[in-house]
């Protein structure tokens, strides 16, 4: 049966254009274990991969578009799949240097995922120091956020070195007209309309209620930006100022990671009042600071941050698509001190975190269905031709937070030694700070914009010293 894709899942695949792949995913460094020949553990890998394909469905799915995407897209079984085009083994040139592993993994997430097969891809990295192994998976947002393509894809992982026999395959007998084609999509969905004509109708005031909702919301966007100075910490649409963080990203991506003991990361906050994101936050805000000034540019205003939000209910974490909203954060850029700028920022999110959760999940949701596939897809096109993005910042960066599995994890009898995150860029954001804590660490993964960012290791560098500068003058 013909599944479509949510508005907003399919948005990440419509608002594509070059340079703006929305793919998201980690960077794994595994433990060497007692398999010492490479092709032998690929093949360990590649074959746990093959055996529980079935407990993650999507991973065989392909997504089938309409033409000028008249309709939402489709996912669909691919009849062509090809495991060997989706786990795939390089290996890194010798000595196998952090920064070379960098390289790579820049290289990986330059490029786009083929629109004709699943939407993920699995590198299976050799030649790094001391003989580890490393992984790099891809996966296309509209597939998954981070909160659902870390616990779904959890699924791969064993939480011992013993490796689990896959779930048993449930055959599921589709039911229902199926579309594969381009054509036959846009055939199914004129079929639809003529058999149950009250659809439309039934999406006319569903439209026009989302529509309301949305203007409304703008309306009161507007009235707090006319009255700025009585919301000073909560930054509108209006606030952010273009800077060199801001315009499109190109094709070309830049990678690295950095991690600093979560526990102390913790404790940090933890006596200050803050939570781990405000430290996430003041770090960022600090290294930026330090960053810009190295560029010889002086801020004449704040830095705002988009924030991506986890709107899920209880026990939905392993439901596939978005389920996401985001609000707009104050860094403080301005504040030299970083006690103060820590203080500042955790005081705003007391205050604001709720209210801008409540109040923008339902439009962040509502928004594609009100705009529609076809309107989403060409807006996107004609603001990339136009570069409108390089003069339109709703905010100068993208800072996302995951949370991390509660246990240790094994591939194919292999420890999980490290897993940094890697977010998406898009719209005028060229970079993504993503941070995840895994076990003892706190790991920190940044992607921007090669051309933009092209002291994008730097940045990391001052995001590792502002750490551990709040962390060193913590009270005992």
């Amino acid at each position: 049966m013909t599944k479509f894709l949510d508005p907003l899942d399919s948005a990440f695949l419509l608002l594509e254009t070059p340079g703006t792949a929305m793919n998201i995913g980690a960077v794994i460094e595994l433990d060497f274990g007692d398999v010492a020949d490479p092709r032998e553990r690929f093949e360990l890998i590649r074959a746990n991969v093959a055996s529980r394909l079935h407990e993650i469905p999507v991973l065989t799915q392909r997504v089938v578009r309409a033409p000028l995407d008249m309709t939402w897209p489709i996912l669909i079984h691919d009849e062509k799949f090809d495991l060997h085009r989706h786990v795939v083994r390089v290996v890194v040139p010798s000595p196998g240097s952090p920064d070379q592993f960098d390289a790579l993994i820049s290289e990986f997430f330059s490029r786009p995922l083929s629109p004709q097969r699943p939407l993920w891809q699995l590198l299976v990295i050799e030649g790094l120091e001391d003989g580890r192994a490393a992984l790099a998976l891809k996966v296309h947002h509209a597939l998954a956020d981070g909160v659902s393509g870390a616990e779904t894809f959890a699924n791969l992982f064993d939480i011992s070195p013993e490796v689990r026999p896959p779930e048993p395959k449930v055959e599921v007998d589709d039911v229902g007209p199926t579309a594969t084609t381009s054509l036959g999509l846009l055939r199914l969905g004129i079929r639809r309309v003529r058999q149950r004509p009250q659809l439309v109708l039934d999406n006319l005031r569903s439209w026009g209620s989302r529509f309301y909702e949305i203007v409304r919301a703008l309306i009161q966007v507007i009235a707090v930006h006319g009255r700025r100075h009585a919301t000073p910490d909560q930054p509108s649409i209006f606030e952010a100022r273009r800077t060199s963080l801001n315009g499109a990203a190109g094709i070309e991506k830049s990678f690295h990671r950095t991690r600093v003991p979560l526990a102390e990361v913790k404790r940090a906050a933890k006596v200050r009042g803050a939570s781990v994101t405000d430290f996430v936050m003041a770090t960022t805000s600090g290294a930026l600071r330090r960053l810009l000034h190295d560029r010889g540019e002086v801020l004449k205003r704040d830095l705002i941050a988009f924030v991506p939000i986890n709107v899920r209910g209880a026990g939905d974490t392993a439901e596939m698509g978005n389920q996401i909203s985001g609000m707009l954060v104050a860094l403080h850029t301005d504040i030299e001190d970083p006690e103060e700028r820590l203080r500042v920022i955790s005081s705003d999110a007391n205050k604001t975190l709720g209210e801008q959760r409540d109040h923008r999940a339902k439009i962040f949701q509502d928004l594609p269905r009100v705009l529609g596939p076809t309107l989403i897809s060409l807006g996107a096109r004609l603001i990339s031709a136009f570069g409108l993005f390089d003069h339109l910042p709703m905010a100068n960066l993208m800072i996302s937070s995951v949370p991390g599995p509660p246990v240790p994890l094994w591939l194919s009898g292999h420890r999980v030694a490290s897993a940094a995150p890697v977010g998406p860029l898009f719209g005028a954001f060229s970079l993504n700070v993503t941070v995840l804590g895994f076990e003892q660490y706190l790991e920190f993964g940044l992607l921007g914009c090669a051309d933009r960012m092209h002291d994008l290791a730097t940045l990391r560098d001052y995001m590792f010293e502002e750490a551990k500068a709040l962390i060193a003058s913590t009270p005992g």
